[in-house]
C-alpha cells in the first residue's frame, strides 16, 4: 500500500469515529429535586363550624432560622372551645423579605411534594384530620394546608406541626423525605 492509501483509510476511520461519537444519544438528564423551604413563620387560623365569629390564630416565629436564638412563641398558642370543630388553615410564610413572602402558594402548587403531619400530645383531647388531597394519581394523597381540629373534654398540651418535603417518595405517610418546618404550638380547649 502506497502512502496516499494510507493516508487516505487513516482520514476516513478518523471521519467515521468522529461522525460516530457525534450520533452516540444523549443522556436522559432528571431534573432536579425542588429545593426545601425557608420559612420563618407558621400560621395556624382556626374558625369554629358553629360559630364563624370564633376565629382563633396562632403564631410561631423565628426570624433567623440559622442562628441559635429560640423562636417567639408569644402568639403560638390556640384557645379552642370544648367539644367543637375548628376549620384550620396552616399558613407558612417568610418574614424576612419586604414584602413578607407567602411560602403556602408555593407548597400548594407543588402539593405532591408535600405532607403536614401533627403530632398531638397524650395530654390534649384534640383529633386531627387533613381535609385537602394531592394530585398524585392513581391515588390521591392527603397535604395538610386545610384540616379539621376536633375538641372534646377540656384539656391543654403540645401540638407539633411538621412540614415534610417529599419529592418523588410521597407516600402518605410521614416518614419519607426531609424536614422543611418543625414548630409546636401550644393548645388550650376550655
Amino acid at each position: 500500500m502506497n502512502k496516499k492509501s494510507i493516508l487516505s483509510w487513516t482520514s476516513l476511520v478518523v471521519i467515521l469515529a468522529i461522525f460516530a461519537a457525534s450520533c452516540k444519544k444523549e443522556q436522559a438528564v432528571a431534573p432536579p429535586n425542588p429545593d426545601n423551604e425557608l420559612i420563618t413563620t407558621v400560621e395556624l387560623v382556626a374558625t369554629n363550624t358553629s360559630d364563624a365569629t370564633d376565629v382563633q390564630t396562632a403564631k410561631w416565629v423565628k426570624l433567623n432560622p440559622n442562628d441559635t436564638t429560640a423562636p417567639d412563641l408569644s402568639k403560638a398558642f390556640l384557645n379552642l372551645k370544648a367539644n367543637a370543630v375548628y376549620n384550620v388553615v396552616v399558613k407558612f410564610l417568610d418574614e424576612t423579605k419586604t414584602p413578607v413572602s407567602d411560602i403556602t402558594t408555593e407548597i400548594l402548587a407543588r402539593e405532591n411534594y408535600h405532607l403536614i403531619c401533627f403530632g398531638v400530645g397524650s395530654a390534649l383531647n384534640l383529633t386531627v384530620k387533613r381535609t385537602d388531597h394531592d394530585t398524585n394519581a392513581p391515588t390521591p394523597f392527603e397535604v395538610g394546608l386545610q384540616d379539621a381540629f376536633t375538641t372534646t373534654a377540656a384539656s391543654t398540651g403540645n401540638l407539633e406541626v411538621t412540614l415534610h418535603h417529599q419529592p418523588n417518595v410521597k407516600n402518605g405517610d410521614c416518614a419519607p423525605g426531609s424536614v422543611d418546618a418543625d414548630v409546636n404550638f401550644n393548645i388550650n380547649i376550655k
